[in-house]
């Protein structure tokens, strides 16, 4: 059985959907957390009473990880509160789908690869700067990368570089006993995009016939991998993305 006691796990984008799933199944198993929002501080402050039922410490901080000087402030507020860091989850993003290669703006790109590629590139970089030694480095990222569609060239791209980055950060602290590894959720209802999902929902229909099992992913999905790497049985486990998608190539 996985444990996380006297861990102390950060978590980008925990104030809903995969985020969240991920920061209340760490203190089910013992974690204190820090709760990263950017925007919605109430969602954060309701997450962080969740996470107080489990009888862990949860503090929420805010920090648009688009900006290195945030990024600092968050990993600065870590370690001021709890002293060290054990688990690092890159999981912020941003999402824009259905747009095609020749209607999308400097703006929307610059948006999206500000968030979903500089983000994640510094969030990691400051993780391997402050986490312990044995720790762990999960990057959330997304299906479509191994599965390019019309109208995912923003997010999709935006999303290829950090699992560069993974590969590379895995070989560099291998020697201090540190995991680096993706996840790589399918369409996730109650998440991003996914949040609210109709019953006649296109995206229903689609996945039905896309995937072997029949339905959307679910935040506690992701969530079950995230414990595998964020616990002892992953120890051995580093440079790796895992696709959870019910057997559906994306």
């Amino acid at each position: 059985m996985t444990t996380l006691k006297n861990k102390v796990a950060l978590i980008t984008g925990a104030s809903r959907g995969i985020g969240k799933a991920i920061a209340l199944r760490y203190a089910s198993l013992g974690a204190d957390i820090v709760v990263n929002f950017n925007s919605n501080q109430s969602a954060a402050e309701e997450t962080v009473r969740e996470l107080k039922n489990y009888k862990v410490n949860a503090i929420a901080v805010k920090a648009d990880i688009s900006k290195t000087k945030e990024i600092d402030i968050l990993f600065e507020e870590t370690l001021e509160q709890f002293g060290k860091l054990d688990i690092v989850v890159v999981n912020a993003g941003l999402e824009l789908l259905g747009v095609p290669v020749t209607g999308f703006t400097e703006l929307q790109f610059d948006s999206l690869f500000n968030t979903n590629t500089r983000g994640a590139f510094f969030t990691m970089q400051a993780a391997a700067k402050h986490v312990a030694d044995n720790g762990r480095i999960i990057y959330i990222g997304s299906s479509t990368i191994g599965y390019p569609n019309p109208g995912y060239a923003l997010h999709g791209g935006s999303k290829v570089a950090p699992m560069y980055l993974v590969e590379v950060l895995a070989k560099e602290m291998g020697k201090n006993g540190i995991t680096v590894n993706a996840i790589l959720p399918t369409a996730t209802e109650g998440a991003g995009v996914h949040t609210i999902v109709e019953p006649d929902a296109p995206i229903r229909k689609m996945i039905q016939n896309f995937s072997p099992m029949g339905r959307m992913g679910t935040p506690e999905d992701v969530a079950n991998v995230a414990e595998f790497f964020a616990g002892e049985l992953s120890s051995f486990v580093s440079g790796q993305q895992l696709l959870v998608s019910g057997g559906a190539p994306a």
